[in-house]
């Protein structure tokens, strides 16, 4: 008699409002790893078996144009619960979308009692967090939520520097790709090392990535404080190869220039022009990582004039000059 594979049922709990990669990317995964799974003697075979699901009583649900037709929730059929992030421009948007999502939160903390795991990354990771079940625990989420995340929920222990972090039942992981991450964490804890490792090697993806410290960029973390500060970052980004004024700031963000240099002080400890700096040494940071132009042409899109300026700059924030970072990293010079 020919034995069947196990069958691992994962649920991804889809919402208006949620990430289209988040709640498509991860099924890729499983697909592979069905695959070479197959390949193995039948006693070793698993079939990973993912659905979308939902918390409400609804049979379609459509994020950014993607209809996706979810199954109503039955956790006790489920091996595992996905989450994906939610779609969001700034720690702003998120607050009213975690309001909303008042079904899900139950559905979460229903599912947590079966001891299961709970798998979220990015931004989802605040609504497990608004669900009370990360309290006390150790999670992790996209670096650039860091400062809204502990604010908002203190009494968790968040380690935003690593790409996975596993406490109990629950798992979380950092930025958007990190949803290949999280599926291969769910292949290696049923499946074994050797499928997950095989799989990554299928993707093209590092298996043993575990940090997200390579990737943080310190002055694009967002600060849930006030909302001039959120307006200007998203102008100031649009203009770093520009030459600005405070005065033009301040027009824009419907204030006046003292109002504008104290509300800087109190969120970033910084004043805009310093701000500034700091936006465009991380631009140069990208630019000397990902591209091959001559550091006349990233001085250029980087709102200076002369290299000699610039490099005075980038070596005060990053510590080296742009010759040395690009050098530390076996780029090209």
């Amino acid at each position: 008699m020919t034995r069947q594979a196990k069958s691992v049922r994962i649920g991804m709990l889809v919402y208006a409002g949620c990430l289209r990669g988040g709640a498509v990317m991860p099924f890729d995964v499983f697909r592979i790893a069905n695959t070479l799974a197959g390949l193995r003697p039948a006693a070793q075979r698993v079939q990973f078996d993912a659905q979308w699901v939902s918390a409400r009583d609804e049979t379609t649900v459509d994020i950014g144009g993607l209809t996706l037709h979810p199954q109503p929730l039955d956790l006790k059929k489920l091996d595992a619960l996905m989450l994906p992030g939610i779609d969001h421009q700034g720690p702003f948007d998120i607050t009213p979308m975690l309001e909303k999502l008042a079904p899900e939160q139950e559905a979460l903390r229903r599912f947590s009692q079966s001891g299961k795991p709970v798998i979220s990354s990015c931004s989802s990771t605040c609504l497990v967090a608004e669900a009370g079940l990360l309290d006390g625990r150790r999670a992790t989420t996209s670096w650039w939520l860091s400062a809204y995340f502990r604010k908002r929920y203190p009494q968790v222990s968040l380690d935003a520097e690593q790409l996975v972090v596993q406490d109990g039942n629950h798992v979380s992981s950092g930025g958007v790709t990190s949803y290949i991450d999280l599926a291969l964490w769910l292949v290696g804890h049923f499946a074994g090392e050797e499928l997950r490792q095989n799989v990554a090697k299928v993707l093209a993806m590092d298996a043993n990535r575990y940090s997200q410290a390579p990737y943080i960029a310190t002055a694009m973390i967002q600060d849930d404080g006030h909302a001039v500060i959120e307006r200007a970052r998203r102008w100031l980004n649009q203009r770093l190869d520009r030459a600005w004024s405070t005065a033009e700031l301040a027009e824009y963000c419907n204030t006046s220039q003292r109002t504008l240099l104290r509300r800087f002080q109190e969120s970033v400890g910084m004043s805009p022009v310093q701000y500034a700096q700091q936006l465009r040494v991380e631009r140069a940071k990208a630019l000397l990582e990902s591209t091959r132009l001559s550091l006349e042409d990233i001085t250029g899109r980087c709102g200076y004039e002369d290299v000699s300026t610039f490099s005075k700059v980038f070596k005060r924030w990053a510590q080296v000059t742009p010759r040395e970072y690009r050098s530390r990293f076996g780029l090209r010079q």
